[in-house]
């Protein structure tokens, strides 16, 4: 009777071990960002533009990091800023405020992508190449890299 009773609990702690979610932050690549406050960042393009391409009206978005958690920066055509809440890992932006210009469909496409992944945002890395920005089930959904100083003088 006892090693029945042995038995089945070891099968009941198996079934709720298995039938508890594991954390997405504890699979997530890199630290938790730290000292955000007066950093830059740029997003990271999957195609940099071609040798001679480069402009002032062609830069990838950026994110300024200010003081009381305040973040501003641009969407590839829009000027954004929001605040922020971070804890460890969890981070997650409120919602932004945005200019309204109208841009080609591409730097539309673009923004529309960017205010996405503000607004899923639920985790937020550091490694040594950036910050990296994650949904709530553990997906990238951004990555930026500090912002290069001097590209429009």
């Amino acid at each position: 009777m006892q090693k029945s009773f042995i038995a089945l609990l070891g099968a009941f702690v198996m079934a709720l071990t298995g039938c508890t979610e594991k954390d997405p932050a504890d699979n997530l690549t890199g630290q938790a960002a730290k000292n955000l406050q007066g950093t830059s960042w740029q997003l990271v393009t999957a195609e940099p533009p071609a040798k001679g391409e480069e402009n002032c009206e062609n830069l990838p978005p950026v994110m300024d990091f200010l003081d009381k958690n305040r973040v501003s920066g641009n969407l590839g055509c829009n000027l954004f800023n929001t605040t922020y809440t971070q804890d460890g890992k969890s981070f997650s932006f409120a919602p932004a405020a945005t200019t309204r210009r109208m841009c080609s469909p591409e730097a539309m496409k673009m923004e529309g992508n960017l205010l996405n992944m503000l607004q899923n945002t639920r985790y937020l890395t550091q490694n040594e190449k950036g910050l990296m920005f994650w949904d709530e089930k553990g997906k990238l959904l951004a990555q930026y890299e500090p912002e290069k100083a001097g590209q429009c003088q």
